[in-house]
């Protein structure tokens, strides 16, 4: 989950990755799979946290971590472009091969891609392709979830945010002028027992002038 750097809330893993499939529903260019499957996909980019979770951001041990994206990447046969999409999220995440526990998850992972192109129908150069877009969405609510300004880089698309709700991506990559919505985040005093949720409204537009050029 991850704290808020603005005021006492968190947003839980599972809320980050529907703002994230929020994003993907609205994308120009579909990634050529089937698309529901793909946004059910960026939305379960991260489940193996599940519903509520605790572990925030930056201070998961590591061995703890990659077993929370073991179960991620584990394929759940409901339906084979999910769990695709899924593991190629979490095999960049692992790409990094840390340790002795990251370098073995990655190892898992990319092992059963094969598999999973197979059981999908898609081919590898599809699959990255979609992957790329979730990237995109992923790196924004991201930043989102933390409620402090950020600007960055993703795949050759600009972001930039203002910390209260705005988002600004540049090139422009949806196919609406702009996309509203709201996500769901907690009080933190007392999560995840006790579950008060707060309405966080966010507006993805077009920028103008992205953060870092602003004088």
């Amino acid at each position: 989950m991850f704290r808020s750097r603005r005021r006492d809330v968190v947003f839980p893993q599972a809320d980050h990755a529907r703002l994230a499939a929020t994003i993907a529903l609205a994308w120009s260019e579909r990634p050529p799979l089937p698309f529901a499957s793909f946004v059910r996909g960026v939305a379960d980019h991260d489940r193996g946290y599940g519903e509520h979770d605790a572990d925030e951001i930056g201070s998961v041990e590591t061995e703890r971590w990659v077993g929370i994206q073991r179960r991620g990447f584990t394929p759940r046969g409901e339906d084979p472009v999910v769990d695709l999409v899924v593991a190629l999220h979490v095999r960049r995440l692992l790409s990094s091969q840390d340790d002795e526990h990251g370098r073995a998850a990655y190892g898992e992972v990319d092992a059963l891609l094969p598999s999973l192109h197979e059981r999908a129908g898609v081919s590898a150069g599809d699959a990255a392709r979609a992957d790329a877009v979730t990237n995109v969405c992923d790196r924004v609510a991201f930043s989102f979830c933390f409620e402090q300004p950020d600007e960055g880089e993703a795949r050759g698309l600009r972001y930039a945010l203002d910390g209260r709700g705005g988002i600004e991506l540049d090139p422009w990559p949806l196919d609406v002028p702009a996309l509203g919505g709201l996500v769901t985040a907690f009080e933190r005093d007392g999560y995840p027992d006790r579950l008060v949720p707060v309405v966080v409204p966010f507006t993805v537009s077009p920028a103008c002038q992205l953060a870092h050029s602003r004088a």
